[in-house]
């Protein structure tokens, strides 16, 4: 029965704008990383429990032209749910798992805007969504 509720549960995730490029009203694009071999790693690791919020924040400089966010738990038994707002606290989007195209445990996504993005302290929202003891994740 557990599985039944996984694949369901997968099945729904994957309904999210999976492996596509999406545009938002306030001109930001969301592009699914699918490698990020050229971006140097600069993670903060972090632990979480079913239904937990963590918050993350990076600071942006002026003519970012893009900000590329790498949340990765790896196990695929568990899911999280991430969050982003921009410096004037707008929700950016929501993203799962399958959100930049495969379920992985990761959730691996760039945010770009014509002319760059917005300056200033961005935030993210890890929340455990469906989470078995406790995950170990770095964004």
């Amino acid at each position: 029965m557990r599985k039944i509720g996984l694949l369901l549960m997968m099945l729904m995730l994957s309904v999210s704008f999976a492996g596509a490029t999406a545009n938002h009203e306030d001109g930001y694009t969301i592009v699914p990383v699918k490698s990020d071999s050229s971006i140097t790693p600069r993670w903060v690791s972090d632990t979480i429990t079913q239904g937990e919020t963590n918050w993350h924040s990076k600071s942006v400089s002026s003519y970012t032209p893009s900000l590329h966010i790498d949340l990765n738990w790896g196990d695929t038994s568990d899911s999280l749910r991430l969050k982003v707002y921009n410096p004037d606290n707008q929700l950016v989007g929501t993203f799962y798992d399958s959100s930049d195209g495969v379920i992985d445990g990761r959730i691996n996504i760039e945010i770009r805007k014509s002319g760059g993005i917005d300056p200033g302290t961005w935030h993210y929202q890890v929340y455990g969504y469906h989470v078995t003891g406790t995950e170990d994740y770095y964004i």
